[in-house]
C-alpha cells in the first residue's frame, strides 16, 4: 500500500481542511492515526451535543442529546422507583448514579466523536463530488444546500439554547412520571 502525504483514506488533504476550519492540523492527525488508535476527544467530552454543534454536525449533535436524554429519564424513572422501594435512601446515592451515568456518557462521546467527525467530512466532501445527474434524496438536497464547513460558536450557542429547551422539557416529563408513580404507589 502506498503511503500518499496528500491524502488521507482516499481524500484530499485539500479538501479535508475545507471543512475542519479551526485546528486543522490536529484534526488531520487524528484521522490519520484514526485506523491504528483513537485519541480521547476532551473538548467533545466534556461539550458534547454542544461539540457536534459548534464542528458544524446538528443532526449528530441533536441525536446525541436526544439519546442521552432517554437514557437519563429511564434511569431517572428507575432511580425513583427504587427510592420507592427503599433500597436507595438517600438523594446523595441518586445522585452519585446520575453521576456514574454521565462519566459513561462523557468516555463513549470522547472516544468516538472523531470518529463520527471523519465520517461526517468524508460525506460531505462525497456529496461535494455527486454528478448532477445523479438521483439523490431530498435530505440530501438540503444537506448539501446548507454550508456546514468549519466551526462555528453561533451554532453552538444558538444549540445550547435549544439544548436547555429541550432539558426543561425532558425534565417536566420526569416529574410527571414522578408524580404518576406516587399516585400509583
Amino acid at each position: 500500500m502506498d503511503f500518499d502525504e496528500n491524502q488521507i483514506g482516499g481524500y484530499s488533504i485539500l479538501e479535508i481542511t475545507e471543512y475542519l476550519e479551526k485546528n486543522q492540523e490536529e484534526y488531520l492527525n487524528r484521522f490519520r492515526q484514526m485506523d491504528r488508535k483513537k485519541k480521547f476527544n476532551g473538548a467533545a467530552a466534556f461539550f458534547g451535543p454542544l461539540w457536534f454543534a459548534y464542528r458544524m454536525m446538528w443532526i449528530e449533535g441533536f441525536l446525541l442529546w436526544l439519546i442521552f436524554s432517554v437514557i437519563t429519564l429511564f434511569a431517572s424513572f428507575i432511580i425513583y422507583i427504587l427510592i420507592l422501594a427503599n433500597i436507595i435512601y438517600t438523594k446523595e446515592s441518586a445522585g452519585l448514579l446520575l453521576f456514574l451515568l454521565w462519566i459513561v456518557e462523557f468516555l463513549i462521546i470522547g472516544k468516538q466523536a472523531d470518529s463520527i467527525y471523519w465520517w461526517k467530512i468524508k460525506k460531505r466532501i462525497d456529496a461535494s463530488h455527486w454528478e448532477t445527474g445523479k438521483k439523490i434524496s431530498i435530505l440530501q438536497k438540503f444537506a448539501n444546500s446548507v454550508e456546514c464547513k468549519g466551526a462555528s460558536i453561533w451554532s453552538a450557542i444558538i444549540f445550547s439554547f435549544l439544548v436547555r429547551f429541550g432539558d426543561l422539557l425532558v425534565g417536566a416529563i420526569a416529574v410527571a412520571m414522578a408524580t404518576l408513580m406516587s399516585q400509583i404507589f
